[in-house]
């Protein structure tokens, strides 16, 4: 279509352009009505989450379709379409005059998240000591199990941050109920952002490593029971961890992680 410029499939994980984060709607090239390739919606909305989750779009940041498309060297179509899943997930939201920005994240949203990851992870991981017998999905849990991270540098707490909720969810999809294992892959990629504060501000790979571990010997042990007394301990001591880290936290004032009322 005429309207619409070339496209080229972008780089994974590229910084953002200088203006993607404008306050206020720009002036839109001619409306492109074709559908997005699949692969090309794909590619946006797995780097713009990506983005949103690493935090190189803080949260609260204003941005608006059309610089974002020119950051990514796409058109309007496939990042438009990304944005409404991303709208779905909670991580953007729409703002007037056709902008968006990305969701703030406020303590009783981390507190609800920590709540509902508790009660996800205890239930998966009495599931998986009832049920789980799938070897290989057990191997891929001894190998994620063992992930540790350097709290020095950002990168070993990113691949971190993914390999936790990768050890996460095959756990609970071991357990067989793979809604529980969907909901619960949300629930941690929302938390990504606040891991990614949490653990940079203090070294706690040992002590992961260790729990991670422990829970693995009571699913491989058939003791769901045991189970979910250590998925319960690790939710809790984590949420404990992370919200302590996060307030006595210098970047907390540049993260827009904010009260909201009832705070």
């Amino acid at each position: 279509m005429g309207g619409a410029r070339s496209e080229s499939t972008p780089s994974g994980g590229g910084k953002t352009g200088p203006g993607w984060g404008a306050t206020s709607a720009d002036s839109t090239d001619a409306t492109v009505v074709e559908l997005a390739a699949p692969n090309r919606a794909a590619d946006a909305y797995n780097i713009i989450k990506r983005r949103i989750i690493e935090m190189e779009m803080a949260p609260g940041a204003p941005f608006t379709e059309h610089k974002l498309a020119a950051s990514l060297d796409l058109s309007k179509t496939p990042v438009r379409e990304a944005l409404v899943r991303l709208r779905q997930e909670g991580l953007v939201e729409a703002t007037a005059r056709s902008g968006y920005r990305v969701t703030p994240v406020t303590f009783k949203d981390a507190r609800s998240l920590f709540q509902l990851r508790s009660l996800l992870e205890v239930e998966a991981a009495g599931m998986a000591a009832e049920r789980g017998s799938d070897l290989d999905a057990l191997l891929e849990l001894e190998q994620l199990g063992r992930e540790s991270y350097d709290a020095s540098d950002r990168e070993s707490v990113l691949r971190f941050i993914q390999h936790n909720t990768r050890f996460h969810v095959t756990l609970a999809r071991l357990g067989g109920n793979r809604f529980l294992a969907n909901v619960l892959e949300q629930v941690l990629e929302q938390l990504e952002r606040l891991m990614l504060l949490g653990l940079g501000l203090r070294a706690r790979g040992d002590e992961i490593v260790h729990e991670h571990q422990e829970l693995l010997q009571a699913i491989k042990g058939g003791d769901a029971d045991e189970a979910r007394r250590v998925a319960s301990s690790q939710a809790t001591s984590s949420q404990l961890m992370m919200l302590e880290a996060l307030l006595s936290s210098e970047p907390l004032l540049s993260t827009n992680l904010v009260p909201v009322d009832g705070d």
